[in-house]
């Protein structure tokens, strides 16, 4: 009983950690988010941040991203039920979410942003420039 007991805590640990491949793919996501950056895995953000994000797409951080007739809500459904946990403040800002502002990003990518802050990294969005597989989605972070 405890062996399984142990697994169990191994699968749920892991799963959280699995972040960078999605439960489900969806291709109007991957085209659309992924013209432009990478299609970022959508347990980066929670559901909640999601529908701030695609509730102003005709405001895109600076851009005009609203995406071909139909697929807004296609996006946002498979955005929402592919979502990471909720945030624990309940405070809202004016400012869209930004996944490099979460706690998990920050806590893990404390070096990228003393290089950032220190004009050696261009971005912290760009995780390409450092995880070279996260196209693909198998970065380990």
């Amino acid at each position: 009983m405890a062996i399984l007991l142990a697994l169990s805590w191994c699968g749920a640990a892991l799963a959280r950690e699995q972040v960078w491949t999605p439960h489900e793919e969806n291709a109007a996501w991957r085209a659309e988010c992924g013209s432009c950056h990478l299609a970022f895995p959508p347990a980066l953000l929670s559901a909640s941040d999601w529908r701030q994000i695609m509730a102003r797409l005709d405001w895109h951080f600076g851009a005009d991203a609203s995406p071909e007739s139909g697929r807004q809500q296609e996006i946002s459904d498979y955005l929402q039920r592919n979502a990471g946990p909720e945030r624990q403040s309940t405070a809202r800002s004016p400012e869209l979410p930004r996944i490099t502002h979460s706690d998990r990003f920050v806590n893990r990518h404390r070096g990228a942003i003393r290089l950032w802050q220190k004009g050696q990294l261009k971005t912290l969005s760009d995780c390409a420039a450092c995880h070279k597989d996260a196209r693909q989605g198998q970065t380990k972070d």
